[in-house]
């Protein structure tokens, strides 16, 4: 088969290699779609050990990686007894290798072929229903990535909320948010072109360079109140940052009320620090998101499945999986305006 081989910042290349076998409680899936994701840009761009992308013959890998797929169940082992051959399935990277998280990024969607190891459905498999294409089911897993973003915070249909960030993990946290009811979310980006897709999905966008102040925009928009020391903030419920700049935790807590919530989802390049007194004061919460659980899954199949969101548009570039390396090239370049690139197996 062949595989896309990652063997260091800039070098990656599509190899033949051999081809999985199914034994016990595995199965291998033929992949269909494959997602590019920031962690595999980093990778490429930067250095894979940030991420968990090892180079080929390091810590005696093969160099195979990837992790946002979809496909058909190919070949099972002889143990395994719900799993058909031909049956369409999200695979959960997260636990689709027995080494679970430590293997996540390096599963191999950007292989022809994919073991999952001791397979089993509502685990790391999900079954997709007839009517929802590969086209669609290929956004489930960074929208999984945004809806444990707002669950891990316990968003409310009700609440007031503002997203830092619109790019892939902003906008699928924007389509989760929409999803689950809650009513014009605020989302803050710098790019304008992302920014009019926010509209377009539902969202109101905010450029810090073209909108004014921030503070000022949300209290014309959700409102405002006095904290405990007679002072005006905004009447905002949670943050959640898809974004990672280095100002935005002080930001949030110069204006945020108290009892507010923040959600990490961002991935920091470097350490930060913040004054904790105006953090605790006002008993903010600040919470790490990082990856999903099944359930996070399920509710975004379920909102993909159900056209109740419009995260596939998030996907602007196409390529067949022989042009798996100029993919790359595209999703890692700002001047294309790519925001998800999938690999197309079936191109």
């Amino acid at each position: 088969m062949k595989a896309l081989i990652y063997e260091g910042p800039k070098k990656i290349s599509l190899e033949e290699i051999p081809m999985p076998v199914a034994e016990g409680t595995d199965v291998v899936v033929k992949v269909a779609r494959a997602g590019i994701c920031g962690s595999d840009i980093t990778a490429y761009l930067y250095d894979g050990h940030r991420v968990g992308i090892f180079p080929k013959g390091e810590m005696g890998v093969d160099g195979q990686f990837g992790h946002e797929m979809v496909g058909t169940v190919y070949q099972v082992g002889r143990d395994v007894t719900d799993i058909q051959v031909g049956d369409r399935v999200f695979v959960n990277p997260t636990t689709c290798k027995r080494n679970g998280m430590l293997g996540c990024d390096m599963a191999g969607a950007f292989s022809e072929y994919v073991l999952v190891e001791d397979a089993k459905y509502g685990n790391n498999l999900l079954k997709l229903e007839d009517e929802v294409s590969f086209d669609e089911a290929i956004v489930v897993e960074p929208l999984a990535v945004g809806t444990h973003g707002k669950n891990c915070v316990n968003v409310k249909a009700h609440e007031h909320v503002v997203v830092y960030g619109a790019g892939t993990i902003g906008l699928c946290t924007l389509n989760a948010l929409i999803a689950s009811g809650v009513r014009n979310p605020v989302v803050v980006d710098v790019n304008q072109e992302r920014l009019k897709l926010v509209k377009e999905m539902g969202g109101v966008p905010f450029h810090p360079e073209q909108d004014g102040d921030l503070k000022e925009f949300l209290t014309a928009h959700f409102g405002s109140l006095l904290n405990m020391f007679m002072e005006p903030c905004v009447d905002v419920d949670v943050y959640i940052d898809c974004a990672g700049a280095p100002s935005i935790l002080e930001q949030v807590i110069g204006m945020a009320k108290g009892g507010a919530r923040i959600s990490i989802v961002a991935v920091y390049k470097k350490p930060i620090t913040f004054d904790l007194a105006p953090f605790a004061a006002p008993r903010l919460t600040l919470q790490g998101s990082t990856g999903y659980d099944v359930p996070d899954i399920v509710e975004a199949l379920n909102n993909v499945t159900g056209h109740r969101t419009k995260a596939p548009e998030i996907v602007t570039h196409h390529f067949p999986h022989s042009q798996a390396v100029e993919a790359f090239e595209t999703a890692c370049n700002p001047a294309t305006g790519a925001i998800k690139v999938v690999i197309d197996y079936e191109a």
